[in-house]
């Protein structure tokens, strides 16, 4: 259960690290994107690394699994979409919406899991 919590702080600082990116000028936007790119590596990495125990953990509550599921997709896209879109010969706003709209698809996923588990261990 840890581990997956590990995985949700650091959805969040690429999450959040993406919208301050997005918002700020030229002079913060290196930092941020370094933090941004590597948070959201070490999420992926944790990720792909934790899928089967969560699977396992959480075979018994399909709508749990669903959602984590939809949680991985939305992240893959998420990533995909954000290594095409820092090609500087491929940027283009289509790639910018699809990762914006996959970052939200994942945030909704990630916090309806999160409200499930808190759910299933109050049981």
């Amino acid at each position: 259960m840890q581990k997956l919590i590990v995985i949700g702080w650091l959805f969040l600082l690429a999450l959040i690290s993406g919208v301050v990116m997005g918002l700020s000028g030229k002079t913060l936007q290196a930092p941020l994107s370094i933090v941004h790119k590597l948070s959201a590596v070490a999420c992926m990495v944790f990720m792909v690394i934790r899928i089967s125990a969560a699977i396992r953990l959480f075979e018994g509550r399909s709508a749990l699994l669903v959602t984590i599921v939809t949680f991985l997709v939305a992240c893959s896209a998420t990533l995909a979409s954000g290594i095409v879109q820092s090609i500087p010969a491929h940027a283009s706003p289509l790639w910018l919406n699809l990762h914006r709209f996959a970052s939200a698809v994942a945030a909704i996923a990630c916090a309806v899991a999160w409200r499930l588990i808190v759910i299933g261990m109050r049981k």
